[in-house]
């Protein structure tokens, strides 16, 4: 990652300015029904599409179901947003040069976020209705992607997809229930841990996780605005998602008619599916399911042995883990990462 120094404002500047604000506003009108019926219907395609795993995760919920989980809402979320901070870093395994590089970013963040929502929010803003559904729709697009491997945004997938979608009901029904939340709070800490480079269910686990958790307890959050931040990394996630799902650099000039001619394909797209046949024959795979290797009953049990002090000291990072997103996102749609693991080479930022 770099500095968000003066080259890094104009890198960031010089692209958004690319983007064809008028236009785009023009578009929003024409867009914003295009938009919400394709969000609303990839958002019921893709609650179809998940069943199957929810019918997985219902059958894991059942074989798990004597799982006990002792550890508070506010300390997994903590420990997630160490994890997700360390992994988007690439730091592998968390220890003291892991922490003394989040320190560093803590700083790039206080310093220089407000400026950088500020001159975003004013490209943006204007812009909000038709993100947040452009969000919706490319989010539901992903996650169709993920689970059946059909691009929404391609032509002529919709009468696969409907096989999808007929299918659904037998799926819901034999999910029963959602997994307990025993369950998934296990299965939230074993992937945390993991991303933090330890094996919760291996012996040692709760005592290298302690370890973590006594180094993180020395990171420095800044104080961040954390309304204004998740309304920011909506927007800009809108952006990157838009070039992920529909294959369009939102940065461009020609955006607009490529939007307006993608949201065709999946409105046509949609029609097919809803149409298709409730007779359909489909298998939805299942296969998604709580990792192979993951022993819940260990990881439970790791979680007993957790430190109460060491977990009560943990730092509120999930507002920092929001600006690590933003700067996620950011580097997908311009390649540029704004905040700083570690000193650039041509700044005095630090």
């Amino acid at each position: 990652m770099s500095c968000l120094c003066i080259n890094q404002l104009r890198s960031l500047a010089a692209q958004f300015k690319n983007l064809p604000m008028q236009m785009l506003m023009a578009l929003a009108a024409d867009a914003l029904g295009p938009l919400n019926t394709g969000a609303a219907g990839a958002m019921s395609l893709s609650a179809a599409a998940s069943a199957s795993a929810s019918a997985s995760a219902a059958a894991s919920a059942s074989a798990n179901a004597n799982l006990s989980m002792n550890l508070s809402a506010s300390a997994l979320a903590s420990i997630e947003a160490l994890a997700y901070m360390n992994g988007t870093l690439g730091l592998g395994s968390f220890n003291a040069s892991a922490a003394a590089s989040l320190n560093v970013m803590a700083t790039s963040m206080g310093q220089n976020l407000p400026s950088l929502m500020s001159a975003l929010g004013a490209f943006l803003g204007p812009l909000t209705d038709a993100l947040n559904k452009l969000l919706e729709l490319a989010s539901a697009m992903n996650n169709i992607q993920s689970l059946t491997g059909v691009n929404l945004g391609m032509p002529g997938v919709g009468a696969s997809l409907g096989a999808y979608a007929s299918a659904s009901a037998s799926a819901s029904a034999s999910a029963s229930a959602s997994a307990s939340a025993s369950l998934m709070a296990a299965m939230r800490l074993n992937a945390a841990a993991s991303a933090l480079g330890i094996n919760l269910g291996a012996p040692g686990g709760a005592a290298s996780l302690n370890a973590a958790l006594s180094l993180a307890a020395s990171i420095n959050p800044p104080a961040l605005p954390v309304p204004d931040l998740s309304k920011l990394l909506g927007q800009v996630s809108a952006l990157s998602s838009a070039n992920q799902a529909l294959g369009l650099d939102m940065l461009k000039k020609m955006a607009a008619a490529a939007l307006l001619n993608k949201l065709g394909i999946v409105g046509t797209n949609l029609s097919a599916a809803a149409s298709a046949s409730a007779s359909a024959s489909a298998a939805i795979s299942a296969s998604a399911s709580a990792s192979a290797s993951a022993n819940l009953s260990a990881v439970a049990a790791a979680a007993a042995s957790l430190n109460a002090s060491l977990l009560a000291g943990l730092p509120n990072l999930g507002p920092m883990s929001l600006a690590m997103n933003l700067s996620a996102q950011l580097h997908l749609l311009t390649g540029v990462n704004p905040f700083a693991s570690s000193p650039c080479s041509s700044c005095r930022a630090f």
